[in-house]
């Protein structure tokens, strides 16, 4: 049995670039209006593929981007038509814009014509290419006082302690352990060194600046 192929149903190879830089919910407005124009009914799997298609890397399962991720669509597409009225209809009998998102979805047509989509801020925005169980310690990171002193300028701040917090380790913490969380964290910063250049620098200032404080701790027997 061959696999079952799954292409685009609305969107052209032309209008993905500026569709990519879309929000979820002016990407479903857009599917939903587009489905319409084309008397096509669109169900939430249709809207959840068309979605996942144009812009994979937003809508795809963390840590699986071959994968579309229906929660994440599904949940705004009725968050959409419930407090927020932009959408009509239902999962079976497909959906429908309201007035409103008419016209959003007249002003997306004319700004994706013209080339003229703005790119989104996406400084918070999830990264689907990792787990969130890889993403969790590396968030960690940025959460600790040197990090947050080091890119604030304030490095003449970081003491001994930041190192230890960094680390997640402390002068009890028997050598065993401390040799662990020492190579799992070198690790996790390796990991995310091309994604955040600024994270390498602070691990690599730490372990010049208090490299006394790893030989104390794992030469203590």
């Amino acid at each position: 049995m061959e696999p079952i192929k799954i292409t685009l149903k609305l969107a052209q190879e032309s209008e993905i670039q500026e569709l990519q830089k879309l929000s979820t919910e002016s990407l479903i407005i857009w599917v939903v209006g587009k489905s319409r124009e084309k008397g096509i009914k669109f169900t939430v799997e249709d809207i959840t593929l068309e979605c996942w298609l144009i812009n994979p890397k937003k809508h795809s399962l963390r840590g699986y981007t071959q994968f579309p991720d229906s929660f994440v669509i599904i949940k705004r597409i009725f968050d959409m038509k419930g407090r927020k009225g932009l959408l009509e209809g239902s999962s079976q009998n497909g959906f429908f814009l309201t007035e409103i998102s008419k016209r959003r979805y007249a002003d997306l047509v004319a700004l994706i014509s013209k080339m003229g989509v703005p790119e989104l801020s996406s400084k918070y925005a999830a990264d689907r290419t990792i787990s969130s169980i890889e993403e969790a310690p590396y968030k960690r990171l940025r959460k600790t006082p040197a990090y947050e002193k080091y890119s604030s300028n304030r490095v003449n701040e970081i003491v001994e302690t930041d190192y230890l917090y960094f680390y997640g380790i402390n002068w009890h913490t028997k050598d065993t352990v401390v040799e662990s969380k020492i190579k799992n964290i070198d690790l996790i910063v390796k990991s995310f060194s091309d994604k955040d250049p600024l994270l390498e620098k602070v691990h690599k200032y730490l372990n010049e600046e208090f490299a006394y404080v790893k030989d104390k701790l794992l030469k203590r027997n």
